[in-house]
């Protein structure tokens, strides 16, 4: 349920504000919720609920969200990044 990515070395920070709105971008209806796992803003666990995510499996979902966080990777601003999509109507099945 959950993925990883790891990335070496950190020269900026995204805010927790900044990441969950970078992935909201997904869809207007996405509900994201930002976690600094570690306080240093670039280890982030999220949970992703998007109607963007409907028909499509596990892996195509955290692509789009990878996607969306490239520039934020690439620069290292982003170290690493865990997360759990969910459909809408999958989320309600677990009680979201």
């Amino acid at each position: 349920m959950y993925t990883h990515a790891w990335f070496s070395g950190s020269s900026a920070s995204m805010t927790p504000d900044q990441l969950k709105a970078r992935i909201e971008q997904l869809h207007p209806d996405t509900r994201v919720e930002v976690k600094d796992l570690t306080g240093t803003m670039d280890h982030y666990q999220v949970l992703v609920v998007s109607p963007a995510f409907q028909g499509k499996m596990m892996v195509q979902q955290h692509q789009m969200i990878m996607g969306l966080l490239k520039a934020e990777i690439d620069s290292e601003e982003v170290h690493a990044l865990s997360m759990k999509t969910f459909t809408p109507e999958q989320y309600q099945k677990i009680g979201g």
